[in-house]
């Protein structure tokens, strides 16, 4: 074999590598500081008072979250993260059932279907969260008691692989910390 060969299949396997590894880190995001993303930037998030970027100043890693059963799930069309007018009146029923619970820190996670690749379905996640945070903010819930989590496609509410199902998994769903 050739050097000029062997180069070729020494980078090869090295991009290979690179792939494998980039692609065996964790699926679940950590919680998300900034409230900026394309359906939020540049707009007024309201009279929140957060510390740091948004975050609440409390050890995160010691909350245990449960599902908020009240609340309504948030659903949102393919490949977005903007909210529809459904999707608008069950974020103020939410509100309402949050602003009963004053002291309680509450996650947003958001979801999407499996087509898409991990990491855009981890970002639309990310962005479907944070989309639901800012309407609950400008409904007049404190950013210091809301914190964003994507599972992208990690965590179906249907296993099914048709529409139906799919327009299931596209959500954001509630937790209360204890």
């Amino acid at each position: 074999m050739s050097y000029r060969a062997s180069m070729k299949l020494f980078v090869l396997a090295l991009v290979i590598v690179a792939v494998a590894v980039g692609g065996c880190g964790r699926r679940k995001t950590q919680i998300t500081p900034d409230l900026t993303s394309d359906a939020t930037a540049g707009q007024s998030t309201g009279p929140e008072t957060t510390t740091g970027a948004g975050l609440p100043n409390l050890e995160q890693e010691k909350l245990f979250f449960q599902q908020l059963a009240e609340a309504g799930t948030v659903y949102f069309a393919y490949d977005s993260s903007q909210l529809d007018p459904t999707a608008m009146e069950t974020l103020k029923r939410n509100a309402e059932i949050i602003k009963q619970m004053p002291n309680s820190v509450i996650q947003i996670e958001g979801h999407c279907d499996e087509r898409g690749t991990q990491q855009y379905n981890l970002a639309l996640g990310e962005r479907r969260a944070l989309a639901v945070r800012d309407y609950l903010i400008r409904l007049g819930i404190s950013g210091d008691r809301l914190v964003t989590i994507s599972y992208g496609e990690e965590d179906p509410a249907d296993p099914g692989h048709s529409e139906s199902a799919w327009a299931k998994n596209r959500r954001a769903e509630f937790n209360r910390a204890n």
